[in-house]
């Protein structure tokens, strides 16, 4: 299973079912977007943009179809891996660095690639576990940031979710931030399910961050992967012995 935001959940279940693993999605967290027509914040000038996350890529398009002052598709944009470079490629975005999938490889880019001067903008969750701003203004680069979405914690099971959870002896959970590895907790205690998962269930993280917070909420078997993409992890998943 593979528990994640609900359109991610259901990609990354579909890539591994098309490669002979059968994987259900398990959608923990919606995203919700922000109103920002009216923020001041979009009628600055900027040099460049960060994003943390493809859900941000939305953003970032409506930005430039309103309001080309502010950024074109040629303009500078930092990504923090390939996978979120390549959909901004597709979107016709030309002049997109990507760092290797990890936050401080993302501020190390950002320092090298720009100067004092240069005024960014970063586009990121209301709810996010980083503060770039913070290491950034520490190393003298000034930044601004749009909170452009939010994402939301799925708290109700669906019946084939529960079924499945309830009838299956064996689970492997896929769950990729310690924020959705507490929501998974809180989701299962709801449901007075936690206990029973837990004893039949692999918890696939992927850091040991990630694997850190998993111990101290109690889970059991944990395993982590550690590769930096979304994309590295799974196929990892696909070669683990049937």
């Amino acid at each position: 299973m593979i528990l994640r935001e609900t359109n991610d959940a259901k990609k990354n279940s579909e890539y591994l079912n098309e490669r002979g693993l059968f994987s259900k999605p398990f959608p923990i967290t919606s995203t919700k977007y922000e109103d920002f027509s009216n923020s001041d914040i979009v009628n600055h000038e900027y040099n460049y943009a960060v994003i943390t996350s493809p859900k941000a890529i939305k953003v970032l398009n409506k930005i430039v179809s309103n309001n080309k002052t502010v950024f074109s598709k040629s303009s500078k944009i930092f990504t923090i891996g390939i996978e979120t470079k390549n959909k901004l490629n597709k979107f016709n975005f030309t002049n997109v660095f990507n760092a290797n999938g990890n936050s401080q490889s993302l501020i190390e880019l950002i320092l090298k690639s720009t100067c004092r001067s240069d005024f960014g903008l970063w586009i990121a969750a209301k709810n996010r576990s980083v503060d770039l701003k913070k290491f950034l203004t520490k190393s003298n680069r000034r930044i601004e940031i749009l909170e452009a979405y939010k994402t939301l914690p799925i708290l109700k099971l669906c019946k084939s979710i529960k079924k499945d959870l309830t009838n299956c002896k064996h689970l492997n959970l896929i769950i990729l931030s310690s924020r959705n590895v507490t929501i998974t907790k809180d989701i299962l205690n709801n449901y007075n399910l936690f206990k029973e998962v837990n004893c039949k269930s692999t918890l696939f993280v992927n850091s040991d961050k990630v694997a850190q917070k998993a111990k101290t909420l109690g889970w059991l078997n944990i395993k982590t992967i550690k590769k930096n993409f979304t994309k590295d992890i799974l196929d990892y998943i696909l070669e683990l012995p049937k």
